[in-house]
């Protein structure tokens, strides 16, 4: 468990408590490929990572380098850390990933869909896409996600959307 800042919100605390668990409801397994844009310090990065063994790999990505230290840090050989430009372009190749992570980034993003149709090139079909919308309007995102070329799948908590590529 990494630790979460005294003044975020509660329900944050909450969800980086229980990583492996929300990770476990996507789900995210040992072999897969995961891309978690938007990533920060690695509050789901390092459990993926640990989650999906040696023959799994994740993408952490973030436009932010001195907030996502402890990722590039990390000496895992599954895991690479990579520095983003800032745009919603995710350098990977189309249909690479099996789940991608859009966690608690939706609301700090220009182009919102551009991010969405971003995973939706990268994830392979059936893949999954999990989204945590802190401070939006989960219905909107929910039909932005819809819109970008995934159905809905389910929700872990009430507040982690799945969604599984078309």
């Amino acid at each position: 468990m990494m630790d979460v800042p005294k003044d975020e919100p509660e329900q944050k605390q909450w969800l980086a408590e229980r990583a492996e668990e929300v990770l476990a409801s996507v789900p995210i397994e040992d072999g897969d490929v995961v891309v978690d844009f938007g990533c920060g310090a690695g509050a789901y990065t390092l459990p993926a990572a640990k989650i999906v063994g040696r023959k799994g790999r994740v993408h952490a990505m973030d436009c932010d380098v001195e907030r996502m230290g402890p990722v590039a840090k990390a000496t895992r050989k599954n895991l690479d850390a990579i520095h983003g430009d800032g745009t919603t372009a995710i350098p990977l190749e189309d249909d690479s990933c099996d789940v991608g992570l859009l966690y608690d980034v939706l609301q700090k993003l220009e182009d919102r869909r551009a991010a969405m149709r971003e995973m939706h090139r990268v994830i392979r079909a059936d893949g999954v896409l999990s989204v945590y919308p802190m401070h939006l309007d989960a219905r909107t995102i929910r039909a932005e996600v819809l819109s970008a070329g995934f159905r809905y799948r389910n929700a872990f908590a009430g507040v982690v959307m799945h969604f599984v590529r078309k």
